[in-house]
């Protein structure tokens, strides 16, 4: 089952009595991170709520007018994506001004994406004026490199953090990638995602993305590896992450963007 709040959009996948599977961000955050400056993450992007003025998710500049963010972010009953989404960029603190807002001109969710099995966790969001690249806003590279487990990452957001409240600041937390198989049994039964190869998992640990980082940079060694899409808690104090793998999307990307945007 899939749930949501008006004005504080929440996902959620009912397992067991009190057991959730968190779909990433529409509100995930990152647990005991450290505060970073955008600079250092000059890829990263909010995407904004414009219809509550929130941030919902993160997303990814991989082009001057192309963001990737998670499906689950951009297609919702409560979202059109066009008329109430934007994309800031250049943020330190999501409250200040040290950003640019940009409107979207169309989105693409991948076809095969759907809260069922939630493989192909993948939006290209495409925006009607370039984003200005500087030191705090520019595009990243992303691998297609097979990252094996003991891999180490970095993932980064303004989710909330572990007080419960939504990060004034842009943080970051350093993650080890796990193997597929020992990701799937944090996520046993039918009515658990299966792991597929569309997917990079990250080792359980109390440091960790949480409410309002969907979407959001999975990176190694400074190239994007995944997006946030979904996780579970598990006991004693940690949570589990899977990321989108976003190397096995590129052809999507290619397929969905008009000549224009190609050339940029």
């Amino acid at each position: 089952m899939v749930a949501s709040n008006l004005g504080h959009p929440i996902h959620n996948m009912t397992l067991y009595e009190e057991e959730t599977i968190n779909l990433g961000g529409k509100n995930e955050k990152i647990l005991h991170g450290k505060v970073v400056d955008i600079t250092d993450h000059p890829h990263q992007i909010a995407l904004l709520n414009t219809k509550f003025n929130k941030i919902i998710c993160g997303g990814v500049i991989v082009k001057p007018r192309v963001v990737f963010t998670a499906a689950h972010c951009t297609h919702t009953r409560d979202l059109q994506p066009r008329k109430n989404l934007a994309v800031l960029a250049g943020a330190n603190h999501v409250e200040d001004d040290d950003g640019a807002v940009h409107h979207i001109a169309k989105v693409f969710k991948h076809p095969d994406f759907s809260y069922h099995g939630l493989d192909s966790d993948i939006s290209v969001i495409l925006l009607k004026e370039p984003i200005r690249f500087s030191q705090k806003a520019r595009n990243i590279e992303v691998s297609t490199d097979h990252h094996p487990e003991g891999t180490r990452a970095m993932a980064s957001g303004w989710g909330r953090t572990e007080t419960g409240s939504q990060s004034r600041d842009l943080r970051a937390v350093d993650l080890t990638i796990d193997d597929a198989n020992n990701c799937q049994k944090h996520f046993p039964g039918v009515f658990h995602p299966v792991i597929t190869d569309n997917m990079v998992c990250v080792k359980p640990h109390y440091k960790s993305t949480y409410y309002g980082d969907s979407g959001g940079p999975l990176t190694v060694n400074g190239k994007l590896v995944g997006l946030v899409s979904f996780g579970r808690r598990l006991k004693p104090n940690k949570k589990t992450t899977v990321f989108t793998k976003v190397g096995n999307f590129l052809d999507f990307m290619e397929e969905v963007l008009p000549e224009e945007y190609r050339e940029d």
